[in-house]
């Protein structure tokens, strides 16, 4: 499979601003304004997990066995379009469970992450990720889950102090 283009990787790393940026602000911000940024984490997190379900979408439809069905990789595309749905999904609950609780909230995303990962490690030993994807995504779900975990702690001391 092709190399991961640099901009790939530039691109992945950069998606990690509004994450570890919403994680500061609740950090170190007032908490008057946490908890709208608790809001917000959540939101571009669904968006984010979403994001990289539809990568999947993406190599499957980029083989021709989409089209015409039948062909070896028509079972792992069908597997591929399914599992690339899903994180679209967890992404979606959890923005609902934003609106009654927003630490299961956070928690959901912090399972989907992991999820993909996994989904996408075994991928990636078949040989159906690019080179370099790999490393790429232990990166940028490593920051997203420390940023959610951290969110999780400060949301608790909210709650455990007040």
């Amino acid at each position: 499979m092709k190399r991961l283009p640099l901009l790939a990787i530039v691109m992945g790393i950069a998606s990690l601003i509004p994450i570890v940026g919403c994680t500061c602000a609740i950090i170190f911000l007032s908490p008057d304004v946490t908890p709208r940024m608790l809001e917000v984490t959540v939101g571009y997190g669904a968006v984010m997990l979403s994001f990289m379900g539809a990568v999947h979408w993406g190599l499957a439809l980029e083989t021709p066995a989409i089209i015409t069905p039948g062909q070896a990789n028509a079972k792992i595309n069908a597997w591929r379009l399914t599992l690339g749905s899903l994180p679209a999904g967890i992404g979606w609950l959890s923005l609902c469970a934003a609106m009654f609780h927003e630490l299961a909230a956070v928690l959901m995303l912090m399972a989907g992450f992991a999820g993909v990962l996994v989904v996408e490690r075994m991928a990636w030993r078949r040989g159906a990720m690019p080179r370099g994807y790999m490393a790429l995504q232990w990166v940028v779900v490593t920051v997203v889950e420390v940023c959610l975990l951290a969110v999780t702690v400060m949301a608790l001391s909210w709650k455990y102090s007040a």
